[in-house]
């Protein structure tokens, strides 16, 4: 019961059951509609056959019997025209009459045959003739005279001889010169016509009926309405009047619904037949849609089986979720603890290996820190995929591709592993095949990262021989391969399939010895197949094992290989004095950054703060290149660059770089169509403004120097607790940050200084944008806030920056509304961190906070609280710094402030007590 309740706590098990439930819904009402249009089409295509094949029948039973009354016309012609007089005509009709009734019953029904042959009255059965009978009156002789040379069929009437309801089949009787001498006529009973109509019947239920040309109810199962017209029928209001308009107007009826006279809602077809008559079948409406109904009712229980049945699995599945979770819940903490733990000796060996870079050492040695720290930045960056597994296992994290420089990262991990392998007395030789690239385009890191994997495994698990590197390149299938073959023990074959999971490992004899956590196999699988490669493996128990890697071959160019290369600068130093250059951007945190590597060059740069600043500046200087921010209010960069070059004389062919953060896919091809001659994007890095500074400055104005460059890392004092302390902050990637500025860390601390220091200003600006409703401003300063966050190496509240951003110049206004306070709230978490990395700063204060709600501060409280026990460091962090923005009194700021102190240091049980006593 108790993991019941707290399974109701947990909206996704819900969601998923809503969906279901949805789901199956959807799939009855189409089921349904469709099943029913189907089942519809049936029951319309068998009534259809049904009518018409009523309809041949009455055809078929006339035919029959008007093909014998032509035969006794021919013969009384035929005797007429021989001169046989009208009572031997007499007697050879009554021979036939007495034939067709006792001796065939295909002509059942007939029941007199008779005529006016020159002007007498003939029969072939006995019957005094009543004085007041006249031939010449009755309608089958009228009808017949009506329609000369036709059979004619009367509507029913009342027989003189029998009283009984008859219809007469009547003809004029031609003598061989065409003259008319007299009318012929068959009796058909009605009863006979009756019986069959009456067995007419649809999906076994309904009834038939029979309407004469004047729409006269001639069979019916109700005989009141005997002889009575179709619209004279008294039923629902005008219902039998729409009725009979209906079949009269319509040769063929189908599937039409009305209201029969018995009250019950029904179903019509109806034909009309060759005589003009009309034909009708009825049946109830609801034992007409019966099949219709069992299907739909089918349908939903089945429907409502499957969705309890499917619920049902999904809560089973989700409480064995629950179960695995918890039973994950040791590992989860030893993962998070154990990654905290190596961090900070990790960080404190970078910084260490950095500053020994710097010292005096034998070109031998200083290869050896170089591998030392890139094995470093190595194991620091598994660590960090350490700290959520849950990436590897969900595929959330994704590839950061640049230019690089591949013959530089193979002889990095050649050099790194040759020295390795010497240590431990083995052989390590490299080979390459086929021409190797000299720039690849891709994620080196990740490269980088399943080559020590598996050349660290190589290393490790091989006590004698040799280990090879072999670099195939193949032009032929785009492909680059990466053999790593060792002689060590191999792997047994049952052993293989497990290899490549997290925390398994090979069982043997000969590496019981060998400590790992088997993840590194894992994470190169799932790295491999993000780059659209993949990892192979071979191995003979007792022989040896040979790993494959094989990536696509994307070859890139020079342009970036210094951005990942820690600094690397290829180009002859120099400085810069006598250059004048302006700096555009309204931000002041972007103009001191970028004053301050201008300055390295020895160019004391000129700095404004907006468009119509530069405009001015340019016509009152003499510029040798101004870098113009993009995105800045009032005036942006493209309208100030594009006035400067309507500016007379050398100023319209100024050289004007763009700086911007909108660095996607054709934003050069943009710039340069709107006048800029260059485009660098923010953050800006040092390797960037080289060559910017390199093509577009005066030659006479670079003065090369023979000494390290100005632009070199730092060699002096370090400050290690101030690298210590900012390596606990998450929210910033130290490594990122130093990228930026090529290494040099004192320029590094001063950027994130006053990075820091305004960063308070900035979000009190944002909020006052957003709170007015100033869309456009709002964008511009979220647009400086993101290169500012990405110059420190805070690269994930960048890119919630960027998202902001693009809601906002899109007009989003709901989507900027919702996310806004927490973007706001993680940079609030942020400054606070950063307090302890400066204490005696002098950052502008945080800003105000506004008065928080209790039960906002209740429901955001049982998140963190749920996120901590499941160990979610992240998560709890994040929801704790949003509470951070909101002002609950001094007690429960403490323990909001204690909690998150408690969280950053993987302390849950400590973080859990806290979040307990805010909830009370």
């Amino acid at each position: 019961m108790a993991r019941l309740s707290r399974l109701r706590n947990h909206s996704s098990i819900m969601l998923q059951c809503m969906l279901v439930v949805a789901t199956f819904a959807v799939m009855i009402i189409i089921g349904g509609y469709f099943g029913t249009r189907l089942v519809s089409k049936y029951l319309v295509s068998y009534g259809e056959k049904v009518i018409n094949a009523s309809a041949e029948t009455l055809r078929t039973y006339f035919d029959g019997h008007q093909a014998k009354f032509e035969d006794i016309v021919f013969i009384v012609e035929d005797m007429h025209a021989r001169g046989d007089d009208p009572a031997k005509i007499q007697d050879e009709i009554a021979k036939w009459e007495y034939h067709m009734n006792n001796g065939n019953d295909r002509y059942h029904g007939v029941l007199f045959i008779y005529g006016v042959v020159d002007g007498k009255l003939i029969h072939g059965t006995p019957w005094d003739v009543p004085a007041d009978y006249v031939a010449e009156t009755r309608v089958w002789y009228t009808g017949a005279r009506e329609h000369p040379g036709q059979i004619y069929y009367s509507d029913p009437y009342i027989d003189a001889h029998t009283g009984e309801w008859v219809l007469s089949m009547s003809q004029v009787l031609y003598d061989a010169n065409g003259g008319e001498f007299g009318v012929l006529s068959f009796d058909i009973i009605l009863s006979a016509i009756t019986e069959y109509i009456k067995d007419m019947e649809l999906i076994s239920l309904g009834f038939g009926a029979l309407l004469d040309s004047e729409m006269r109810f001639v069979v019916h199962p109700d005989e009141t309405v005997f002889g009575v017209k179709m619209e004279d029928v008294e039923n629902e209001p005008d219902e039998y009047k729409r009725l009979a308009a209906m079949i009269r107007d319509n040769d063929e009826l189908n599937a039409y619904n009305y209201k029969s006279m018995f009250g019950v809602d029904s179903i019509l077809f109806s034909r009309k037949l060759f005589n003009g008559w009309y034909i009708y079948l009825s049946t109830p409406y609801s034992e007409y849609n019966r099949d219709v109904n069992v299907m739909l009712a089918v349908l939903i229980i089945t429907g409502v089986v499957s969705t309890l049945a499917l619920c049902a699995f999904l809560t089973l599945m989700y409480i064995a979720k629950l179960r695995s979770d918890e039973a994950n819940r040791f590992k989860s903490s030893f993962l998070a603890n154990m990654s905290h733990e190596i961090r900070t000796p990790m960080n404190a060996i970078i910084g260490m290996t950095e500053l020994l870079s710097h010292s005096a050492l034998s070109r031998r040695d200083a290869e050896y820190v170089g591998d030392i720290n890139t094995s470093a930045h190595s194991l620091l960056t598994i660590i960090n995929d350490i700290l959520d597994l849950a990436k590897v296992e969900s595929g959330k994290l994704t590839l950061s591709p640049v230019n690089y420089d591949f013959r530089s990262l193979v002889d990095n991990v050649a050099s790194m592993f040759t020295y390795m392998a010497q240590k431990k007395g083995l052989e390590f030789a490299f080979e390459s095949e086929g021409e190797m690239p000299p720039h690849l385009y891709g994620d080196d890191v990740k490269l980088r990262q399943v080559l020590t994997n598996i050349c660290g495994n190589a290393v490790k698990y091989t006590e004698k021989g040799s280990v090879r590197l072999k670099v195939i390149t193949s032009r032929a299938k785009e492909t680059v391969t990466f053999e790593i073959k060792d002689t060590g023990m191999g792997i047994r074959k049952e052993d293989i399939p497990k290899l490549f999971n997290a925390f398994e490992q090979s069982k043997t004899e000969q590496n019981r010895g060998v400590v790992g956590t088997g993840l590194g196999l894992a994470i190169s699988r799932v790295f491999a197949e993000m780059m659209g490669g993949k990892v192979s493996l071979e191995s003979e128990y007792g022989m040896g094992s040979v790993f494959r890697l094989t990536i696509p071959l994307v070859e890139g160019v020079a342009s970036d290989d210094t951005a990942r290369g820690g600094g690397q600068d290829n180009a002859q130093p120099f400085r810069a004095p006598e250059a004048k250059v302006l700096i555009v951007d309204d931000n002041e945190f972007n103009l001191r950054v970028a004053h301050g590597m201008l300055g390295l060059f020895g160019i004391n740069a000129m700095t404004v703060s907006s468009g119509a600043d530069a405009i001015k500046a340019v016509q009152d200087g003499d510029f040798d290149i101004v870098f113009m921010d993009h995105m800045m209010p009032e005036m942006d960069g493209i309208e100030a660059t594009a006035r400067i070059r309507k500016l007379e004389g050398r100023r319209k062919r100024l050289t004007v770089i763009a700086l911007t953060a909108n660095a996607i896919k054709g934003a050069m091809e943009m710039f340069l169509e709107n006048g800029f001659d260059g485009f660098i994007p923010k953050p800006v890095e040092i390797p960037l403004l080289v060559r910017a500074l390199r093509d577009h400055l005066p030659p006479e104005k670079i003065v090369p120097v023979a000494q390290m460059p100005p632009y070199a890392k730092d060699a002096g004092n370090d400050g290690g607790e101030f690298w210590q302390a900012l390596g606990g902050i998450g929210d910033i990637d130290v490594e990122i940050g130093l990228r930026r500025v090529d290494g040099m860390k004192e320029m590094y601390r001063g950027n994130l200084e006053l990075f820091y220091e305004k960063l308070a200003a900035e979000a009190d600006m944002m909020k006052g944008f957003m709170n007015g409703g100033d869309l456009k401003g709002f964008s511009i300063s979220v647009h400086s806030m993101k290169s500012a966050l990405a110059s420190v190496g805070a690269m994930a509240l960048s890119d919630a920056a960027q998202t902001l951003e693009t809601a906002a110049k899109g007009g989003d206004a709901a989507y900027c509304a919702a996310n806004f306070p927490q973007f706001a709230g993680r940079l609030l978490s942020l400054h606070e961190q950063l307090k302890t990395v400066f204490p005696s700063g002098g950052g502008a204060s945080a800003p105000s906070r506004t008065p928080g709600d209790v039960a906002k501060l209740r429901k955001a409280a049982r998140e963190a609280l749920e996120a901590v026990e499941n160990y979610d460091a992240d998560t709890g962090l994040e929801v704790i710094a949003l509470l951070r923005a909101y002002d609950y009194g001094t007690e429960i700021n403490d323990l909001i402030d204690g909690a998150a102190a408690a969280l950053k240091k993987y302390e849950y049980d400590n973080a859990v007590e806290l979040l307990w006593k805010v909830l009370s």
